[in-house]
């Protein structure tokens, strides 16, 4: 109706130069409504509208438009999780996804087969709707490193970086700020490259001192415009993508009597770098920490003792070993939903056979019926198929290729 509307008063309007200039200004402002109301649409209709004709594809893969788009429609929590494990002698890793309460329709196929490499495929890292991927077995001068977007099933490959040793490679991107993305190459010789999408090419970010034997590179988080890794050591470092200095942070003290830190998760929730380290004697207790932000140091969020969960599954205990191998379980998710107004945060636990959902506030648990309903069937006697490295969080994010 309102496009008849518009048409018989085009029609209405004279041919002369007035007329012509009221034609301008009318399909103006009718381009103008018409952002307006695909900024108001969910991203999973909004690209079912790419496909209405040409003019609204173009429209919707405009960075502009996906920068307004992504400022106006914030993605505060994350709409599900590849799952990779890597199977001995098997050419492909194998991947499941699941999906977070309420985010179906943001899940796309637990596959990468639609990226062409003969050594197969595994994902390096994740970051605000995009997959860092990259080929599976192989040495580092046949490997090829890929971009891309599951949803949609778009990528992109990136050319080499040209290192001998890639200790890591991650990906920088917020669509809120810029429809380009930036990649993180940490290589040796203390060198960090970076391929800028904007650009589309590697350059070398000068000389950084870093000590990759204890800083894990290959599980960077990005957040507040930094990447930031962990280590094993007594500091921690994170790289300001727009100045391009790495800088330290501390990690918590090593409890007295421990020779090495026990990571049990890194990651963030609620726009807070999270992590937890599980030490024992019984490793069903533990705290899990908050960086500051600031960066001055990590102080404790919550205490978990997990000893009920434990009594209500055998499967999680082992007999005859000591305590501090006692206990299967590891914790694949910290979810924080401060930031959408609800005061509620949980851990997402895999244990033998099952997965659980452990309230942080009030210590009550329940499977996750959801992704048992999504998951591939595990036996209880296969032990922990997943840990905390080797899942990915993914949003659904409307990006730019």
């Amino acid at each position: 109706m309102f496009l008849q509307q518009n048409i018989s008063m085009d029609q209405n309007l004279s041919s002369g130069p007035s007329g012509r200039t009221g034609r301008a200004i009318m399909i103006m402002d009718e381009k103008d409504i018409m952002i307006e109301i695909l900024h108001r649409l969910p991203l999973k209709s909004l690209l079912i509208s790419k496909c209405v004709c040409r003019s609204w594809n173009h429209l919707i893969s405009d960075p502009i438009f996906i920068s307004n788009y992504s400022r106006r429609n914030p993605q505060h929590h994350v709409s599900g999780f590849f799952l990779q494990k890597f199977l001995f002698l098997e050419q492909y890793s194998k991947l499941e996804f699941i999906t977070c309460e309420g985010q179906d329709d943001a899940a796309p196929e637990p596959s990468l087969c639609f990226i062409e490499d003969d050594q197969g495929v595994c994902i390096q890292h994740s970051c605000n709707g995009l997959l860092l991927c990259s080929s599976f077995r192989c040495h580092e001068d046949d490997r090829k490193y890929y971009i891309c977007k599951p949803t949609t099933k778009q990528y992109h490959q990136l050319p080499k970086p040209g290192c001998k040793i890639v200790f890591g490679i991650n990906i920088a991107y917020d669509p809120t700020i810029s429809p380009h993305y930036k990649i993180i190459c940490v290589c040796d010789s203390n060198a960090i490259k970076i391929y800028d999408s904007a650009i589309g090419s590697w350059r070398v970010s000068g000389s950084h001192q870093f000590f990759p034997h204890v800083l894990l590179f290959n599980r960077g988080v990005f957040l507040n415009r930094a990447l930031h890794w962990i280590s094993r050591g007594a500091l921690a470092l994170r790289f300001d993508i727009e100045q391009e200095r790495m800088l330290t942070m501390p990690m918590p003290p090593i409890p007295e009597g421990r020779s090495e830190r026990r990571l049990g998760y890194f990651g963030e929730s609620g726009g807070h770098l999270c992590l937890i380290e599980i030490y024992g004697p019984i490793t069903t207790c533990f705290d899990v920490m908050r960086m500051e932000r600031d960066y001055s140091g990590w102080s404790v969020r919550y205490r978990v003792d997990l000893s009920r969960i434990a009594s209500s599954f055998p499967s999680m205990v082992r007999n005859n070993v000591q305590d501090i191998h006692r206990y299967l379980f590891s914790i694949l998710h910290l979810a924080d939903r401060s930031q959408v107004g609800e005061d509620e945060s949980s851990i997402w636990l895999h244990i033998p056979g099952t997965f659980i959902s452990y309230n942080l506030k009030d210590g009550k648990w329940s499977k996750l019926q959801s992704i048992l309903h999504q998951i591939n069937k595990i036996e209880e006697g296969m032990g922990l198929w997943h840990s905390w490295d080797r899942v990915h969080p993914y949003t659904n994010t409307l990006c730019y290729f």
